[in-house]
């Protein structure tokens, strides 16, 4: 596979800085890739520092030529979870001020047309192709739990007041429970990380049709940004897109 790749961050229209963080790392010597992007909570800079704690120790474990070695990713990847959780715990206990942030994390790790997955909190990631858009992750927030059990429509999951109450993130456990698991990486298309600071502004259908657009991809996520903006942004935006295209001798 070849990945080409942009990402785009804004601080929205509300908040007074910018809680997210994220990272891209294409390894194209190895044909792998990896992507991360964190949405921090917590107040001012609170968030800030977790997010970034996070998405710290997904490039430190990822870049580690260990990794390179390992047998088990899953077992791996959750272990970045833990000392993840662990650091920021560490930290908010350290400096008692800092006491009760936390933050989501979702990451892909590709190789060898597998996608691995790691995924806490309300961020998402999605797969974009033959003109459908589809949700590869489950929020895990208190709306999502009330939808799965039939207490809601989605018309009220939508606009639920509750809707940014999360049930999980790294940094308010002693052990993160995260979904991690791996998919098959058979289309050519698009994959999307996004914070909930652009689906709470724009629905599946608004982000495929900006994916749609005629552009190229520093142009898509920047239009993306610019309508979350525009229908209110609430929060801040963080987007990773990623055109995945089968090489040409393949």
């Amino acid at each position: 596979m070849i990945f080409n790749y942009a990402s785009y961050t804004d601080i929205g229209q509300v908040r007074e800085n910018n809680e997210d963080y994220h990272i891209v790392i294409p390894f194209e010597e190895f044909n792998e890739f990896a992507a991360a992007i964190a949405d921090g909570m917590g107040g001012h800079l609170f968030g800030e520092i977790a997010s970034k704690t996070a998405i710290d120790c997904f490039e430190k474990k990822i870049r580690d030529r260990r990794f390179k070695n390992c047998n088990n990713i899953k077992e791996y990847l959750f272990n970045i979870c833990k000392i993840a959780n662990k650091d920021i715990l560490e930290f908010s206990k350290k400096h008692n001020v800092f006491s009760g942030m936390g933050t989501t994390l979702d990451a892909i790790y590709i190789k060898d047309d597998i996608l691995h997955i790691i995924h806490i909190g309300d961020s998402r990631i999605y797969s974009v192709y033959n003109n459908e858009i589809k949700m590869i992750t489950k929020d895990h927030s208190y709306v999502q739990q009330l939808l799965d059990k039939g207490d809601i429509t989605i018309d009220e999951y939508q606009n639920h007041p509750n809707k940014n109450v999360i049930t999980k993130a790294l940094g308010i456990a002693d052990i993160p429970e995260p979904d991690i698991f791996d998919v098959t990486l058979d289309f050519c298309g698009y994959l999307l990380l996004c914070t909930d600071g652009l689906t709470n502004m724009l629905d599946d259908t608004d982000i495929l049709n900006i994916i749609n657009q005629e552009t190229d991809l520093e142009g898509k996520v920047r239009e993306l940004a610019k309508k979350a903006n525009e229908n209110g942004g609430t929060d801040n935006i963080t987007i990773i897109l990623i055109k995945a295209d089968r090489k040409l001798e393949e």
